[in-house]
């Protein structure tokens, strides 16, 4: 390699590595708004599709019957922008049937009344979802975050004390002060809070429901303490928060016989905003949590289901299953293949773009560098819109999911197009070098 040529290299790298710097202060999700597109509140990483199987099993283990049962099971709902879920049956055993019943938070069950089960027999009920969920990351700029307005209804609602939630105490109110010290933006409080709880509290399991007070005391619990703690602490302070509970997965298929429970704060303009202190994730989710219960069960406690009769004893256990299927449950089955095909788009467009910035293309070709990145915050804002309208707007968010398929192709398109030509540039110069030497070299050899 020619000494001009090596330099000309050198100069590129590290205009490509300064320009990866930049992105870093500057990332495309700092962009609040696009003209055209609105405003990237979160990130989708990851889609999953896949059937839930919820199995419920009530034994009797005594030589009396079981009489007057009662089963409350709370159901998968979509009550989040983070799944959606089509409850596919519910199958209870002698196929006597249930109903469904609701309350005031939203939260729907499915109940069986006046259960019968003869000595050895037993009780079951199968409960099967298909599901599409999203691993999503929230992008808040803390200086876009509006202030509450205190007599709205989810702010009156959720930094109130309640069971197990006990954030008028004082020991809650004064830790609670003391964590986020000066500090105003809800935001910041909520993830200084957040700090406090993954520092201070130890895992360790529970065999029943210890609440936010004890969890604050003791400084261990398992995840129903860890969410308790965190919503209290963030009503103390005037930040809306409260608990999710459902299920959730450490892999694509797995079957478990535990709940899990993590947490929600609300933001003006962002809507809420998940937590799960137990599993690390601040202001993200993965794709295999799924919430049955949002919030202040009032026809049961926090629980994944609740049996109990007026004469007789029972054993019951559960057993949650979570396995990958096809997309054809969808009415429409290009539109799950669509969503998955446009995350699968956005992740190598991210990739072509990190590239082309290694290899200098906002130095070289700053406007269609920045144009490519436009387009690939398009159709996140898409692909964003898309999952917030899926459970309100179905029509509306196929619609957005062809957007932002277009939009993601159109990026890896540009963004690759974009590569070939700054490689045109690096190898026209050693071309022009070479030319120019020829030609020096003919001069010398003429004279």
């Amino acid at each position: 390699m020619s000494p001009s040529y090596r330099c000309v290299v050198t100069i590129l790298f590290f205009a490509g590595i300064y320009s990866i710097l930049s992105s870093a202060t500057f990332p495309f999700s700092s962009i609040a708004e696009k003209e055209d597109s609105g405003c990237l509140k979160f990130e989708i990483n990851d889609v999953y599709v896949g059937n839930l199987t919820h199995t419920i099993e009530i034994s009797n283990i005594v030589s009396t019957r079981v009489r007057g049962g009662k089963l409350f099971v709370p159901l998968v709902t979509n009550s989040t922008a983070r799944h959606h879920v089509i409850l596919h049956d519910v199958y209870a055993s002698n196929r006597v049937q249930s109903e469904i019943l609701e309350d005031d938070y939203g939260n729907i069950y499915a109940f069986w009344d006046d259960i019968e089960i003869r000595r050895e027999q037993s009780f079951s009920v199968k409960i099967s979802y298909h599901v599409l969920s999203f691993t999503t990351h929230y992008l808040i700029d803390s200086n876009l975050v509006a202030s509450y307005n205190t007599s709205a209804h989810i702010y009156m609602k959720y930094t109130k004390a309640e069971k197990l939630i006990e954030s008028d105490r004082e020991e809650i109110s004064s830790t609670a002060e003391k964590i986020v010290d000066n500090e105003t933006n809800p935001h910041k409080r909520a993830l200084k809070i957040y700090d406090f709880i993954r520092k201070h509290i130890h895992y360790m399991p529970q065999d029943q429901e210890m609440g936010a007070l004890w969890a604050l005391e003791n400084e261990i619990g398992d995840c129903s303490e860890y969410s308790y703690l965190f919503v209290a602490l963030c009503r103390a302070v005037g930040i809306p928060a409260r608990v999710q509970a459902g299920f959730a997965f450490n892999s694509f298929s797995e079957t478990t016989e535990d709940g899990h429970m993590w947490a929600e704060y609300y933001l003006e303009d962002y809507g809420w905003i998940p937590v799960d202190s137990t599993w690390r994730l601040f202001a993200a989710l993965d794709d295999r949590h799924f919430s049955s219960i949002h919030s202040t069960p009032e026809v049961i406690p926090y629980a994944n289901y609740i049996f109990n009769c007026t004469s007789g004893q029972a054993n019951d256990e559960q057993k949650v299953t979570i396995k990958p299927c096809s997309v054809s449950f969808f009415e429409d089955d290009t539109f799950a293949e669509n969503l998955v095909n446009t995350v699968s788009e956005v992740k190598q467009a991210e990739f072509a773009i990190f590239l082309g910035k290694v290899f200098g293309t906002p130095v070289i070709f700053p406007s269609e560098a920045y144009s490519v990145e436009q387009e690939l915050l398009e159709c996140k804002v898409y692909l964003q819109n898309t999952v917030e309208l899926l459970n309100r707007q179905p029509q509306l968010a196929r619609s957005s999911v062809t957007g932002a398929l277009d939009s993601a192709e159109a990026a890896l398109k540009d963004a690759w197009i974009l590569i070939a030509k700054v490689f045109a540039v690096l190898l026209s110069i050693p071309i022009a070098i070479l030319l120019v030497a020829l030609v020096l070299i003919r001069r010398f050899q003429v004279n």
